[in-house]
């Protein structure tokens, strides 16, 4: 599996730098014509034709045509469970990249099936898609349960001090009651630390936040001593 489900999240967020690429429309038609090629020589039901629909799809989303790129990738899926099998690996990943391109309406349950990929760089982004949805949805117990699998998924796939655990604990940390969101929040303050810096905004953002919860346990003392050690980069 080629690992490109990151790619596929935020390329919708980039400006592809056409001014310095071929004819889009000449490098479309390559695409199409390479997939017909492949239809003919070895029919829906083999990987390499599945294949030429990813690219296909993955060329229209650098286009920023996201219907013509959820036509491809609903093909790629498609031959891909053909090919590979509805719970392949690849299959899921593409299921991502749909959900990536659909209309909202229809991206939860290609999220949720993304989500249970075995692959954590797939599963993981599909979790916090989701558990923003359903927080946004006003599900807030769905939503921190979805957020706490992502977690896992960003410890399997970068370890358990990496800036994505960190991340995604900061949306987790609001669902959560006062009382278990300080762990939590010690942590993300912990693995930004050390990552970013003691001065950094974000760190100082969580130390801001860690005292506010521990002044809402009622444990001023410790908020202030906090507060001091950082104000002093101690």
């Amino acid at each position: 599996m080629g690992k490109r489900f990151p790619l596929y999240f935020w390329l919708f967020t980039a400006t592809a730098a056409w001014a310095f690429q071929p004819d889009p429309a000449a490098l479309r038609k390559l695409y199409e014509d390479a997939l017909s090629r492949r239809q003919q020589q070895y029919g829906d039901s083999d990987a390499r034709t599945a294949q030429a629909a990813r690219d296909l799809g993955l060329f229209l989303c650098r286009t920023a045509d996201a219907a013509g790129a959820r036509r491809a990738m609903l093909n790629a899926v498609h031959l891909d469970e053909k090919a590979l099998g509805a719970s392949n690996p690849q299959t899921l990943e593409d299921v991502a990249a749909l959900a990536s391109v659909s209309p909202r309406a229809e991206q939860e349950p290609l999220l949720r099936r993304a989500a249970e990929s075995p692959d954590p760089t797939v599963a993981g982004p599909a979790l916090t898609t989701l558990a923003v949805m359903r927080k946004a949805a006003g599900d807030v117990a769905s939503a921190a349960a979805l957020f706490r699998r992502a977690v896992e998924k960003a410890e399997a796939a970068e370890g358990k001090d990496s800036p994505t655990v960190a991340l995604i604990l900061n949306l987790l940390i609001p669902l959560t009651p006062p009382k278990d969101a300080i762990p939590l929040q010690e942590r993300a303050l912990s693995i930004d630390q050390q990552t970013l810096g003691p001065r950094h905004p974000q760190t100082l953002k969580d130390v801001r936040q860690l005292a506010a919860l521990l002044r809402a346990t009622g444990r001023t003392s410790d908020a202030a001593a906090l507060e001091q050690q950082f104000q002093t980069g101690k």
